[in-house]
């Protein structure tokens, strides 16, 4: 999906999203062969995991510096259970 769907799905501008990305408060997002962003779900639910600690009060150094599979790097089959069972857990927290 576009950077302009994946804005328009998360409520975040397209500015403030490639802003995230650069300072690796999520994976650097896959891109297409034509280099564009190729937003997948893997990539928003990231964007989610980052969201929730940003409205929690957490400043984007701390999550940056933080979250499990941040700074940039790509996200393993490790990292998205890891992912998981933290979404799993801040989304029961949030109920």
């Amino acid at each position: 999906m576009t950077i302009k769907e994946a804005a328009e799905r998360t409520g975040i501008s397209i500015d403030n999203l490639r802003y995230y990305e650069r300072i690796g408060l999520f994976p650097e997002i896959p891109r297409s062969s034509s280099g564009m962003r190729d937003y997948d779900e893997m990539s928003l639910h990231w964007i989610d995991f980052a969201m929730r600690f940003k409205r929690g009060g957490m400043s984007l150094e701390a999550i940056r510096d933080d979250s499990t599979g941040a700074a940039g790097r790509s996200y393993k089959a490790g990292q998205k259970r890891d992912l998981a069972g933290c979404k799993k857990r801040l989304g029961e927290k949030n109920d």
